[in-house]
């Protein structure tokens, strides 16, 4: 065993020489070794990573920390592998199995004013040089602390940028440049620098150079000082951000960073696109909103690090108690699949997917067990599945639901198969029926304003209007407000960040003026609590589906007008494209990946399609017959002279 991991450790000193990467990897198989106990690595199987995924989880830590411990199990078993090809080792961390879905989350760069709030207590030289670096020439903190003297060009001209030599991750070097206003700080740390055997750029108090965590910690210190939350890789975004905010091209801000990829950067710029900001807001001038008499201006709320939130397990087990009816060969299998699917469930959704799925397994599996006499997995027959989706269709049950249920048959079945459970591969053929695709159901111009008069004139508390504006000014789904915090609103910006949704992707909303009121109207009367849900009930409660859905559900009948928090994104994206925004921009605006799905969301309007006809009519029909261009041709050949309409 210590041989094993002693060849695996240098094996990744010489892969990964002068990183951190051997150090981490090590560190996530002892912690899975330790989870083994007793068990040897080579007969470890997917159960056992199971439990170490459970374990993890049960600490608290995030999916893209878990997904990189499982990264290291699986290079491990890999090495072994390729160093002993003569043993049979299998490998027991199954991606497909194993991955924990992983939200997208967009760089959370400082806003203007927390950064001055910051460099305002900063009264060191030496510090104010070091942070200057950061959001003034975009430098990670471990570039900052091996920067030598001589990578700084000298200083001649106070009014030129000066440049600078960087090292950065896998000792790729790139140039950076200094502002003369940085420079001149950097100037005035040059002359109090004492003289020290080392050549570092910045120094400590003992005349050594700085780590990172002593930069870290000083950034901490001016951090409390101004009553802000800022990191050193947000001085980084925000340098990115604020270039990007003055049109330079992402190719350039790439090479200014060293990002050799420019997907990178574009993630790092994704909070300044100045252009779908005011494209959006310039579609949203003329629609009409849910007033508001509050119009109280509050201080800009400030962005804190994202609590981690567990689902309730109450619910987890009484699904597992529905699951566990079922017949003894199938139950335990089915529970093991439940409870990896609960891993990949956001905890606002739980209340609402949990009963459906255990729901659905115990449907499907009971009816195969008590119809088709199942006695065992080796017994499932491709057949059985087809008589149930026959009986289903008799049963009049929608192609939607059908599919659904048999992806999660399929999805069940390939659970099993990992864990060696014999079943014929020939289930897993079977067909979905075709699902029909309706028009989307938005709400025409006279059903949204005669629903926001009646909301109007219902008077609604301050928490429902900010949460109806919400969705209706961008375009959220009712997943994604419910799972807003408070960290994810950034008044100073006008813009929300949208947490990991349907896809997994955080995304940008930009905030109306209507929209910003509503919310600070609402952060007055926001009772205090300890949770950072941005969405609480006057008794300190978490707003829920079921309140929203009730409420949205209540103004549509007063009104006679069938809305529903979807059809209200549905209708978000077709007033954007009626006021002319490109498809691309709402796209981005939604979160989607496809510009079909965008286009079945956003639908024009008849009146503008006859607008548009009718213009484009106008031109053609404008040219008269004798403005044509025609073609030369010779005489002699009459028989091709062009005969030209009478008129047009």
């Amino acid at each position: 065993m210590s041989n094993s991991l002693d060849g695996f450790a240098a094996f990744l000193s010489r892969r990964y020489q002068n990183r951190s990467t051997p150090k981490h990897y090590l560190s996530d198989l002892r912690q899975f070794l330790a989870q083994l106990d007793d068990t040897p690595l080579e007969v470890a199987t997917a159960q056992d990573v199971d439990a170490f995924i459970d374990a993890q989880l049960a600490r608290g830590l995030r999916a893209t920390t878990i997904n990189r411990r499982l990264a290291s199990i699986y290079a491990f078993y890999d090495y072994l592998a390729d160093e002993q090809p003569d043993r049979q080792v299998d490998n027991p961390v199954r991606w497909r199995r194993h991955r924990l879905k992983t939200p997208q989350l967009l760089p959370r760069d400082a806003s203007d004013a927390d950064v001055g709030a910051v460099f305002a207590q900063i009264t060191d030289i030496r510090d104010k040089a070091l942070f200057g670096l950061m959001v003034g020439s975009g430098l990670r903190v471990g570039e900052i602390v091996i920067l030598q003297c001589a990578d700084l060009e000298t200083i001649t001209e106070p009014t030129a940028c000066v440049r600078l030599l960087v090292r950065g991750k896998g000792e790729k070097e790139r140039v950076a440049w200094v502002t003369p206003s940085w420079s001149t700080a950097i100037a005035a740390w040059l002359q109090q620098r004492p003289a020290s055997s080392h050549n570092a750029l910045f120094l400590n108090q003992h005349k050594r150079p700085l780590s990172v965590a002593g930069v870290q910690y000083r950034l901490r210190s001016y951090c409390k000082l101004a009553e802000v939350q800022i990191t050193c890789h947000q001085l980084r975004h925000t340098f990115a951000r604020r270039l990007a905010d003055q049109g330079m091209p992402t190719e350039s801000i790439a090479d200014l960073l060293g990002h050799s990829q420019i997907t990178t950067t574009q993630r790092y710029t994704a909070g300044a696109n100045p252009d779908l900001r005011d494209a959006f807001l310039a579609a949203m001038a003329t629609v009409s909103v849910v007033t508001s008499d509050n119009t109280e201006q509050l201080p800009t709320v400030p962005r804190l690090p994202r609590q981690q939130r567990i689902a309730e397990p109450r619910y987890l087990v009484l699904a597992l108690d529905e699951l566990a009816s079922l017949p003894e060969w199938l139950s335990p299998t089915l529970q093991r699949y439940y409870r990896q699917r609960w891993k990949r469930w956001q905890p606002h959704m739980v209340t609402r997917v949990a009963p459906v799925v255990a729901g659905r397994l115990r449907r499907l599996w009971y009816w195969l067990v008590t119809e088709r006499s199942l006695s065992g997995w080796s017994a499932l027959k491709r057949d059985d599945v087809a008589a149930f989706i026959a009986q289903r269709q008799a049963d009049r049950i929608s192609a939607k639901t059908i599919r659904n249920d048999l992806a999660l048959f399929k999805s069940c079945v390939r659970f099993a198969l990992d864990e060696g459970v014999p079943i014929s591969p020939a289930v897993l053929r079977i067909k979905p029926p075709v699902q029909s695709r309706p028009l989307p159901r938005y709400l025409t111009t006279e059903q949204i304003e005669r629903l926001l008069a009646t909301v109007n004139a219902a008077h609604p508390t301050p928490l429902a209007r900010a949460w109806f504006l919400t969705l209706t000014h961008t375009g959220i789904r009712s997943g994604e407000l419910l799972n807003l915090r408070l960290s994810d609103l950034d008044l100073s910006q006008m813009r929300l960040f949208v947490p990991s949704g349907k896809l997994s992707d955080e995304r940008l909303a930009y905030l109306t003026p209507p929209l910003a009121d509503a919310l600070r109207s609402y952060l007055t009367l926001r009772p205090t609590s300890q949770s950072d849900a941005l969405w609480l009930n006057p008794d300190g409660s978490t707003l829920t589906y079921t309140q929203m859905n009730y409420q949205i559900g209540c103004w549509g009948k007063m009104c006679d007008v069938p809305v529903s928090a979807h059809r209200l994104r549905h209708t978000f994206a077709t007033q954007l494209v009626n006021h002319g925004m490109p498809l691309q921009a709402v796209a981005k605006l939604l979160g989607h990946r496809s510009l079909n799905m965008t286009q079945h969301y956003a639908r024009l309007y008849e009146a503008t399609i006859k607008q548009q006809f009718e213009t484009a009519t106008a031109h053609i029909e404008g040219y008269l017959a004798i403005d044509w261009p025609q073609r030369k041709i010779p005489v002699a050949d009459p028989a091709r002279q062009p005969i030209l309409p009478d008129s047009v």
